[in-house]
């Protein structure tokens, strides 16, 4: 359904800020009542905390590491993704099988993104009303105006924009916390031998008194025979735990690859491999540890705004966009 005009800006039904799992499942709620929507992110990739990065051949995957789903509505959107060959099945452990993007975690959100009205590379710097509507400004530049709107970026930038509209939902949004997350993307020399992690059975390597939250050669992901798993290099990606992030989280990149390549290489009973390239990415939104109180308020007293995102209930993937669904609901569906 296009968007109504009002001057020279339209004015959408609803303006999604933030194109994470919370407001990609807002958006596509929105969408399939034939509401008129646009998601407005800053970002150069959809997805949010689910991201991965492409270095020549080698692909990592440097956020969420994989999807699972309690309830019915999720486990609907994911069967769904993995019929339509962006999702497959990954054996974490012996008892248990997670769903992972094919060929990355990108494609889950990819999936979740079709047809949908998606504008990138745009900071929202000040949200203000607009006559009856919710106006949208990159420093003085209106981008664009809604009847109602959703905020899913994290808490502390959705506290700021809605500190002088909307306090209260400020103030929800102050009540979260989260732990932040270095993250390293190693491409290593194949000669070190992963020969204990057979690529028929390897799991991921996980010690958060150590330092390591979550460490995998990608390969693993992979069938055996597959052109990525037969790469003759080994990628590498190792994301420390909250507590070491927090620790040196204003250290040089330079000195966490080092220090979390020497902790994987310690655990896996490794000499320190030769390192042919690495990337580094800090996380500080990483995963939420203390989401706002239930109580607090999650919309405006005038029915115009919600907010949405994992800090209203918690880390994992499906509360997000469990999150971005109510977030919808409260707007456009009231009990």
């Amino acid at each position: 359904m296009p968007p109504s005009q009002d001057k020279d800006t339209v004015s959408y039904d609803l303006i999604v800020l933030g194109s994470g799992i919370a407001g990609l499942a807002a958006a596509a709620a929105a969408q399939k009542d034939g509401k008129s929507v646009l998601v407005i992110d800053k970002g150069e990739r959809l997805g949010g905390r689910i991201s991965a990065r492409q270095k020549g051949r080698l692909t990592f995957n440097h956020g969420a590491q994989f999807f699972t789903a309690r309830g019915k509505k999720f486990a609907t959107v994911l069967a769904e993704a993995k019929h339509a060959g962006n999702l497959k099945d990954w054996q974490i452990s012996p008892n248990k099988i997670v769903q992972i993007g094919t060929p990355s975690m990108l494609n889950f959100p990819q999936f979740m993104a079709l047809d949908i009205d998606i504008r990138q590379h745009i900071e929202i710097t000040n949200i203000s009303h607009l006559g009856s509507d919710i106006a949208f400004f990159s420093n003085t530049d209106l981008i664009a105006k809604g009847r109602q709107a959703i905020i899913t970026a994290p808490a502390a930038q959705s506290a700021l924009l809605l500190n002088d509209i909307y306090p209260k939902l400020a103030e929800t949004a102050q009540l979260a916390t989260y732990d932040p997350c270095w993250t390293v993307m190693l491409n290593l020399d194949k000669s070190i031998e992963l020969s204990n992690e057979s690529y028929d059975g390897a799991y991921p390597l996980r010690d958060e008194a150590a330092g390591i939250g979550f460490a995998v050669p990608e390969q693993i992901r992979f069938a055996r025979g597959s052109l990525e798993q037969d790469i003759q290099t080994v990628a590498l990606t190792i994301q420390a735990s909250g507590a070491w992030s927090r620790q040196y989280l204003q250290e040089d990149p330079k000195f966490i690859t080092m220090q979390l390549l020497g902790l994987w290489a310690n655990l896996k009973g490794h000499s320190r491999p030769t390192v042919l390239s690495a990337t580094t990415h800090r996380w500080l939104y990483a995963k939420v540890t203390d989401a706002a109180d239930i109580d607090a308020p999650r919309q405006s007293n005038d029915g115009q705004l919600a907010i949405a995102g994992d800090w209203l209930s918690g880390p994992r993937v499906e509360q997000a966009f469990d999150s971005g669904l109510q977030a919808y609901q409260s707007l456009f569906k009231p009990r």
